[in-house]
């Protein structure tokens, strides 16, 4: 599905093409940490996913909640050494955005 798709693939490049974000030290003036950010973000994006696709069965909102959990440990993966670093204002903001596009990619896959 979404995680085997070319998008997915082209979305992972992006990230890795903006690594060096997260590997600066960061003067952070935020209370949370990249793990944080991560999970709450595209928590809410997928909440907004749920919300603007109730006509989905059970089985279909379980194999996004598996996608999503693969998407996640993907990230995880990418930023293992700082999960746990307090976040600045740009990486959030990157986050965020990155966040909208994980939604945007299974809002084309569920497009009728």
């Amino acid at each position: 599905m979404v995680t085997e798709s070319q998008a997915y693939i082209e979305l992972i490049s992006y990230f890795t093409e903006n690594l060096d974000m997260f590997e600066q030290s960061s003067d952070s003036t935020l209370d949370k940490t990249l793990r944080d950010l991560v999970e709450e973000h595209i928590t809410e994006e997928m909440i907004n996913f749920f919300g603007q696709h109730d006509e989905l069965d059970s089985d279909t909102r379980m194999d996004v909640v598996r996608e999503v959990d693969s998407i996640v440990t993907d990230l995880e993966e990418f930023l293992a050494r700082r999960l746990e670093q307090k976040a600045s204002p740009q990486q959030e903001a990157f986050i965020v955005e990155y966040s909208g596009l994980i939604k945007n990619l299974f809002d084309s896959f569920f497009i009728k």
